[in-house]
């Protein structure tokens, strides 16, 4: 198997592994409270863009952590698939490459065109 399907395999294994996506941001935020040295929180906000406005989600405790980890998964999973394209990219060009060098490398035949 070529050095090029083993890479692209295991970047495929990887985003398989990959269960839960939300897109969007988590956000912790903390409130000043009586003592300024002991702020209030964190409290979450989750925002994502849908169809054209910013729509921003307070959420608490362990929703706030589900968030989180389908938020991450998300961005690993486009990390990944940034990874395959830029694989799959240079695999496409030096293809391509050795292909072109094939050709320029063909012995030229004794004939002459046919004039015209």
């Amino acid at each position: 198997m070529s050095k090029f399907v083993e890479q692209r395999q295991v970047l495929l294994q990887k985003m398989a592994q990959i269960d839960q996506m939300e897109y969007g941001s988590l956000k912790a935020e903390y409130r000043a409270g009586a003592d300024p040295k002991h702020p209030l929180g964190p409290y979450y906000q989750h925002q994502v863009w849908r169809e054209g406005k910013n729509h921003s989600e307070r959420v608490a405790g362990l929703r706030a952590e589900q968030l989180r980890q389908a938020v991450e998964g998300r961005q690993q999973f486009e990390q990944l698939a940034k990874e395959c394209i830029e694989l799959t990219v240079q695999h496409t060009r030096q293809a391509q490459t050795a292909c072109e060098a094939k050709k320029n490398s063909r012995p030229q035949s004794g004939r002459k065109p046919p004039p015209n």
